[in-house]
């Protein structure tokens, strides 16, 4: 099997490929969402993800990703992502939640929910980048996004999933001013 399956509280099913970028994604994400500061917690909350890694498998992707131990404001040790790093693909892995917020404060023009989808508007040629940096934040647990030139469509879980995505990037928005 090439993919890997989650399934999560409300029956659907999260499938990721088996592949170096998906991990280190996936490596990313977790950095972001939670404070981490050991590599073997790292490795554990992979293996609850049924992603199995060695110990120099993830040094590796910690140094690709430009992880470092840091910190924080409350005084506890974690690792960090502070720049972007490129991929073999040129994606961009992470971005911190300061760049999300300047970046909702730049270019979200408006947010609406619809259903279970969240409708974004952002000043034309925008929207692409914008998109990116919200699948990499990990701030939000989303199924997918799909942007064009100026609009972001994003499919939520719910309907107040939705509602809760334009809320949350609108009080970023506005916080950030």
């Amino acid at each position: 099997m090439n993919r890997q399956i989650k399934r999560v509280e409300n029956g659907s099913v999260h499938a990721s490929p088996r592949t170096m970028n998906a991990r280190r994604a996936r490596v990313a994400a977790l950095l972001a969402g939670s404070p981490i500061g050991s590599q073997e917690e790292l490795g554990l909350l992979l293996v609850e993800e049924g992603i199995s890694v060695t110990q120099a498998t993830l040094s590796r992707d910690l140094e690709a990703l430009g992880a470092v131990k840091r910190m924080d404001a409350s005084g506890q040790v974690r690792y960090e992502i502070t720049h972007v790093i490129e991929t073999d693909t040129s994606l961009p892995m992470t971005l911190s939640e300061q760049s999300l917020a300047r970046a909702a404060h730049e270019l979200l023009l408006r947010a609406e929910a619809a259903g279970n989808i969240a409708v974004l508007h952002t000043p034309p040629g925008a929207a692409q980048f914008f998109a990116g940096q919200l699948d990499r934040s990990a701030a939000f647990d989303t199924v997918g996004t799909v942007a064009g030139d100026d609009t972001i469509i994003i499919v939520n879980r719910s309907p107040e999933d939705a509602v809760k995505l334009c809320q949350s990037l609108l009080e970023l928005a506005e916080a950030k001013g």
